[in-house]
């Protein structure tokens, strides 16, 4: 039987280079190919050339940008093994095997050389479904508009904390389309201290909404706050301040929160529709601290929970787990998180577990004991609880049924009833959170 390896390196604009090993030996020469149609169903008949029905074989790539998915799934559809590696990696090998040569051949070679020296298992990687890799995508780029909308509007607080300091104490919160509006048409000072109340109050009423009365006290005491404001802004900077020229700035700034505000809200129909079509129960909706805007990221990282063969396996890929040290039968405690798993997915199921230890009690009496018995703190003891939500990921999606909170007594219980034991039983002194903020800051000086 023969065990084939076939290192792949990657090209973004140019040709990919592959090199085949039969049991640990070159086979021919590196075999160029293209990032077309034909190409690489010739690549992939070469690749499996001269080959028995028992015989094993498997591709290894890295993952270069998204030029590894047309080889992958035409490998896959042939019935070849692919894994991909990590770079980390393949740079570590290369510093043995390749120590003063970075090239395309050697990046081959060494890819293809990767499993005959052990370590651990590669796992296959995974063709997604269309829907599910449209999931992916889409929910990565709702969290990158929303990044650029609150880093847009941390600019905006910027402003108007230098520029008119009084200001900010006025308007609603800022992320408010009001506060928005308000800002758009009526930051500079003279203006506002030229318009008649009047004015104001029909812009108030006209861009008012959610909890914002359109008329009454509120109003009128947002007018008073904005003229004070705008005197405060005015007898502060002089003419030190182009107002004018800011208006314009700030404007511009909130003409593009406002039109990133309408793509997320479009992108969030698309993602609904998608998630329901990938998980119609809502399973994932059923585990405390999953909500609607975290089960789509979790669905479009992990896809389809037929590949992951146990928690463990699942918990890998996450990756929130601590590195290992020991030494002479010592094992070294408090070690840091690996920088291993989906960055995305790790963050979900962090801000997944602040939530859940406040409304499911098992949850908080493992958060409870890891506080206060344990010594750990508050980030410790959430990954902690986002593991064990892994655990139920995994569960809750290959029984196909949705999860119940439970008492200690395996009674079902409701949200009221949980968050009541949980404020009875398991609640975490102000006094005890103190103590563990100053331990870590001291381990870390």
């Amino acid at each position: 039987m023969t065990f084939r390896t076939i290192g792949i390196d990657l090209a973004i604009r140019g040709d990919h280079l592959a090199q085949i090993y039969d049991d640990g030996r070159p086979n021919g020469r590196a075999i160029r190919f293209r990032h077309d149609q034909p190409s690489l169903a010739a690549f992939v008949q070469t690749a499996v050339m001269g080959l028995r029905a028992d015989d094993h074989i498997q591709a290894i790539m890295e993952p270069t940008g998204m030029s590894w998915f047309p080889v992958a799934h035409h490998l896959a559809d042939a019935g070849v093994t692919v894994a991909r590696v990590k770079g980390k990696r393949v740079k570590a090998l290369r510093r043995y095997l390749s120590e003063h040569a970075k090239t395309d051949m050697a990046d081959a070679q060494i890819l293809a050389a990767i499993p005959s020296f052990g370590g651990p298992r590669l796992d296959p990687v995974h063709i997604p479904d269309p829907r599910s890799h449209a999931l992916q995508r889409l929910t990565k780029q709702r969290s990158r508009f929303q990044n650029e909308v609150a880093d847009a509007r941390r600019r905006l607080l910027d402003l108007i904390r230098w520029a008119s300091p009084r200001l900010e104490a006025v308007l609603p919160d800022l992320g408010t389309r009001l506060s928005l509006a308000l800002l758009q048409k009526w930051f500079h000072p003279s203006d506002v201290l030229k318009a008649r109340r009047t004015t104001l109050a029909k812009y108030v009423a006209a861009h008012a909404g959610g909890n914002h009365p359109r008329s009454g006290p509120f109003v009128e005491t947002l007018i008073t706050g904005l003229r004070e404001a705008a005197q405060y802004a005015q007898n502060l900077h002089g003419a030190h301040i182009d107002f004018s020229e800011l208006q314009f700035e700030i404007a511009t700034e909130i003409e593009n929160v406002l039109k990133k505000i309408q793509i997320v809200g479009d992108l969030e129909q698309h993602i609904a529709d998608l998630y329901k079509h990938l998980d119609p129960q809502a399973l994932l909706l059923s585990i405390p601290g999953v909500g609607r805007h975290l089960a789509p990221t979790l669905i479009g990282i992990l896809q389809n929970i037929e590949r992951f063969h146990s928690e463990k396996h699942l918990r890998g890929f996450c990756g929130l787990f601590p590195r290992r040290a020991d030494s002479g039968g010592v094992e070294r405690a408090g070690q840091t998180l690996t920088q291993g798993g989906n960055n995305r997915i790790k963050h979900a199921l962090y801000l997944a577990a602040d939530t859940a230890r406040k409304t499911d009690p098992e949850l908080a009496e493992l958060y409870w004991r890891l506080m206060t018995a344990k010594g750990h703190h508050h980030k410790q003891a959430l990954c902690a609880v986002a593991n064990r939500i892994v655990n139920r990921i995994f569960s809750v999606l290959k029984r196909g049924k949705p999860y119940e909170v439970r008492d200690r007594e395996g009674n079902s219980i409701t949200l009221c009833e949980a968050k009541a034991i949980i404020l009875e039983r398991y609640t975490v002194g102000e006094n005890i959170r103190a103590g563990r903020r100053s331990n870590r800051i001291e381990k870390n000086s």
